[in-house]
């Protein structure tokens, strides 16, 4: 069973996938940008490999995809919170009936520790009277 830990993990691992997708779909869009304000201006730099494209979509197809990762990340992250806030109030019940069980636990012990010490202790007249008593 996967603990907060691992599924704290787990969202932090996928909100850095998200974010790798958005920043690499953010260079596309930048290199494209690039390119086409570059394109009159040849630059004998470094900068050839900034203007490579790595994908023929176009703006708009990148900007909905962004949206859509947006979107799912949103309700992973709203999704995420609500178990966190249920796996908090199981953890209180857990405590509460734990802490019940305790207080039980002690009573049924000295109760039977009471029972006990009535069983072997010899009964006084006004004991032996009621019970004949009770039994008549």
């Amino acid at each position: 069973m996967a603990t907060w830990e691992d599924l704290d993990n787990e969202s932090e691992s996928n909100e850095e996938e998200v974010e790798d997708e958005a920043k690499i779909a953010m260079a596309l869009v930048a290199t494209v940008e690039n390119k086409d304000e570059s394109s009159d201006a040849e630059s004998c730099t470094d900068s050839e490999t900034e203007t490579e494209v790595y994908s023929k979509l176009s703006i708009s197809e990148l900007v909905d995809s962004i949206k859509e990762l947006l979107s799912l990340y949103e309700n992973q992250s709203s999704e995420l919170k609500k178990v966190k806030q249920h796996y908090i109030k199981l953890v209180k019940l857990h405590d509460s009936t734990k802490n019940e069980m305790e207080v039980l636990q002690y009573e049924y012990n000295n109760l039977k520790i009471v029972t006990e010490k009535g069983v072997n202790k010899p009964m006084s007249e006004h004991d032996a009277a009621l019970q004949e008593f009770i039994n008549a």
